[in-house]
Order: structure tokens, then C-alpha cells, then sequence
């Protein structure tokens, strides 16, 4: 049993758990891209470094090559993400420890940090400011209503997950923590 649980946890954890991968992951979430947009997206990221985790993460399943072309000697690839795979199942959260929770929710933090300085940064708020929000809420729920909700929520964003023209893209970052 340890070893399929260690099988299947893996490559989540390889994944989620090294923030270039992670950084990867997040730009590639609802869009094609090909790796020359990678690099424009993530230029502190050198482009050695950026190949070799786009591979891993080819490899793994991960991102899925969509299309090649070939541009003057070289073959672009356009990249999308599997979406069976853009997450963790219960069986996989289960199986990390409470230091892995606590690495990925603070990378996941100061992620969402350095996007929010970019975005305050960048000189272009106000234009953008429909786009903006952050708020916290308390909700009072059963494990039932919790399940209600998630499937709810799903529902109400599936449509908006794929990018169309005339759509910008907005990054929602949802964190559900029980209270003590």
C-alpha cells in the first residue's frame, strides 16, 4: 500500500512542490502557450533551466505538446495542460506531510504575493481595477455543504476556464482553511 501511495503522490509532489515547475503550471493554467512565451512570462528564469522543467513536466503528464512548427532550424512547441492533472485529489493531500502542506501553501503565498506586486507595479491598475479583488469570507459548513459548494463553484467557473477573445485572463486564488 505505502508503495502505490508513494507512486501516485510523486509526480503531484515533484510538480507542486518545486516553485519553477509550479511557476510553470500557473502560466500555462487555461491557455496554449509555447515555450517562447514561457520565457517572456518568467525572464528571471534562465532558458536552460526553463527547457529542462518544461520537460519534466512533459514527462510527467503534466503538459501535453498541443502542436509543433518548425521556426528556422528549430521545432516550437505549443504546450497545454493536462487538466486530470492540474491538481491534488484527497488520496494525494492525504498522503503529504503537514511540512509539505505548510512548503506548498507558503509558496503558494509568495506566489500570489509577486503577482500582485506585478500587477501594482506595472504602471496600469487603474484601467484594469473590474479585474482586481481580494476579500475573505467565513462560511458555515457541513462536510455536505462543503461538497455542495465545491461542486456549485465548479459549475459556475466552468465556463470561464478557456481562453476567448475578448477575455482577459484573472488568476483566482481560493484558500479553503478550516477554523479551529
Amino acid at each position: 500500500m505505502e508503495c502505490l501511495m508513494e507512486e501516485s503522490q510523486t509526480p503531484v509532489l515533484d510538480v507542486l512542490l518545486h516553485p519553477v515547475r509550479l511557476r510553470i503550471v500557473q502560466r500555462v493554467l487555461g491557455r496554449e502557450v509555447t515555450t517562447t512565451d514561457l520565457k517572456r512570462d518568467l525572464p528571471d528564469i534562465p532558458a536552460t533551466t526553463l527547457y529542462r522543467h518544461v520537460a519534466a513536466l512533459i514527462d510527467a503528464g503534466y503538459l501535453t505538446v498541443l502542436r509543433e512548427r518548425k521556426i528556422r532550424g528549430t521545432t516550437e512547441r505549443t504546450l497545454g495542460l493536462d487538466k486530470t492533472k492540474g491538481h491534488m485529489d484527497q488520496h494525494e493531500a492525504r498522503a503529504m506531510t503537514p511540512d509539505q502542506h505548510r512548503q506548498l501553501f507558503l509558496m503558494m503565498l509568495t506566489r500570489l504575493a509577486a503577482d500582485f506586486d506585478r500587477v501594482i507595479e506595472s504602471g496600469d491598475l487603474y484601467p484594469r481595477m473590474d479585474h482586481l479583488g481580494y476579500l475573505q469570507l467565513a462560511l458555515y459548513l457541513t462536510p455536505e455543504d462543503m461538497t455542495t459548494f465545491r461542486t456549485e463553484f465548479h459549475a459556475l467557473v466552468e465556463p470561464y476556464l478557456q481562453d476567448a477573445p475578448g477575455r482577459a485572463r484573472v488568476a483566482l486564488t481560493l484558500f479553503a482553511l478550516p477554523d479551529s
